[in-house]
C-alpha cells in the first residue's frame, strides 16, 4: 500500500475561507443524525471536504480531535467518494454530543454521501427536465 493513499491529500481539503462561506450562503444543506452537511458542486474532479466538532458539544480537544481523525478516516475509506461524475465541496458538521464509535460513524458517512449523490441526480434530472 501506498504511504500517500493512508491519508487525506491536501488538494482534498477545503481550507478557502471564501469557498467555505460559499458553500455556506449558496450551497445545500442537509441532515442527517450525527452530521449536519453542507454541499455545493465544485469544478475539480475530485470531492474537497472540511470537517467541523464544535467546542459548544465537545468541551476537550482530545474528544473533538479524537472525532475528526474518525470522520476523516470513515471518508477516505469510503468507496462512494470516487463514484460520480459530480464532485463537491462538503462541509460536515458533527453535532452529537456523544463520542460515536468508528462503525458507526463510518456507516452514518456513508449514508450521507450516498444522499448527496442522489439528490444531485434528482437536481440535474430536473434541470434537464426544465430546458427540455
Amino acid at each position: 500500500m501506498n504511504k500517500s493513499d493512508c491519508k487525506l491529500r491536501k488538494v482534498e481539503r477545503l481550507s478557502s475561507r471564501t469557498v467555505i462561506k460559499d458553500v455556506f450562503e449558496h450551497g445545500e444543506q442537509l441532515f442527517l443524525f450525527p452530521f449536519k452537511v453542507f454541499y455545493r458542486p465544485n469544478i475539480y474532479d475530485y470531492n474537497r471536504i472540511l470537517i467541523s466538532v464544535p467546542k459548544k458539544t465537545h468541551k476537550k480537544a482530545i474528544t473533538r480531535n479524537l472525532l475528526k481523525r474518525r470522520i476523516k478516516e470513515a471518508y477516505r475509506q469510503n468507496p462512494q467518494k470516487n463514484g460520480s461524475n459530480a464532485k463537491f465541496d462538503i462541509i460536515f458538521i458533527y453535532i452529537s454530543g456523544t463520542v460515536s464509535d468508528f462503525n458507526q460513524i463510518q456507516k452514518k458517512l456513508n449514508n450521507v454521501l450516498g444522499k448527496i449523490q442522489e439528490n444531485s441526480t434528482a437536481s440535474d434530472l430536473a434541470a434537464s427536465s426544465a430546458s427540455d
